[in-house]
């Protein structure tokens, strides 16, 4: 990252701890989305509506049962999936309490939906180890709760995506892109900045994958089966899309802050604002806290 990246970071999170109790989600916002600047791996994300096969996909890259895809439940929290020799799952609790075990076992009693199709309310973060070449590579696949079920999960899949440096975007191959599929792409990605990945040369925006006869063929080592799948399409325009992008994927991180600088600014000028017409409590704390707003808003973020 070089110095305006570095410069641009922190005055952003210099600004986050300057915002108020009223402004607690931007705030996680914003340091979520300067950590991520620096971290090497290329975050791969898998969206799209409730039961449209996401996990099953998935699994199809990765060429074993990995995540859980049984008919009824389905994923109720994100599962982040990485590089690890042995393939093993870990997972956080809102208590601190931390549960690892080899396989994946873990994830059919914390990660699925249960009879009423909600989510526990204990599990913080979910994180599969797996031993796949195209992970090793600095590559994490992120299998997204399902859009148009619950608040929860809509609000955890809002969060996820703006941590994401690609997004595979599950359609209904029955059919042209429905509205509410259309709705999904401007709503949830393009108006919330999620732009900055643009496809390599050669690489086409649109893939017909049938997941579940992908897998199958996946797991009995039938390329054939496969390949009229469309599975071998995708997995290649995956490869290209990591070989072009991860060497560069801090620049293609960047201007997803520059939407953050310009809410911030407005926030910080009003409550700059704020502070000016206030009664005259603690006065030297209010100068000190006013300075430090002004310098942010002249030349900080200059």
């Amino acid at each position: 990252m070089d110095l305006s990246s570095s410069s641009l970071v922190n005055t952003l999170q210099k600004a986050a701890g300057m915002l108020d109790a009223s402004h607690a989600d931007l705030k996680t916002q914003i340091l979520c989305q300067c950590d991520r600047i620096t971290q090497p791996t290329l975050r791969i994300v898998v969206f799209g509506p409730f039961n449209y096969g996401k996990s099953t996909l998935l699994n199809a890259l990765l060429g074993e049962k990995t995540l859980p895809i049984d008919l009824v439940p389905t994923t109720g929290a994100a599962i982040t999936v990485s590089y690890g020799t042995a393939l093993a799952s870990r997972i956080s609790l809102v208590d601190g309490t931390t549960l690892e075990e080899p396989g994946t076992e873990l994830l059919k009693r914390y990660a699925i939906l249960d009879e009423q199709r909600c989510m526990r309310q204990d599990v913080i973060n979910i994180e599969v180890r797996c031993p796949h070449p195209f992970l090793q590579s600095g590559v994490e696949l992120v299998d997204l709760p399902g859009t148009d079920d619950r608040d929860a999960q809509n609000e955890l899949v809002h969060t996820k995506l703006l941590e994401a440096d690609a997004v595979i975007q599950l359609l209904d191959g029955r059919k042209l892109m429905t509205l509410a599929e259309r709705e999904h792409l401007r709503d949830w990605l393009l108006d919330r900045g999620i732009t900055t990945v643009t496809l390599p040369e050669g690489v086409s925006n649109l893939y017909a994958v049938d997941a579940l006869p992908a897998l199958r063929a996946r797991l009995q080592g039938n390329m054939a089966a496969a390949t009229q799948a469309g599975l071998p399409a995708l997995e290649s325009a995956l490869q290209t899309l990591v070989q072009e992008r991860l060497p560069q994927v801090t620049n293609h991180r960047l201007p997803r802050l520059l939407p953050l600088v310009a809410e911030v600014q407005q926030i910080l000028q009003q409550q700059l604002q704020s502070l000016e017409t206030a009664p005259p409590v603690e006065p030297p704390r209010r100068v000190k806290i006013q300075q430090r707003a002004q310098d942010l808003l002249q030349t900080g973020f200059q």
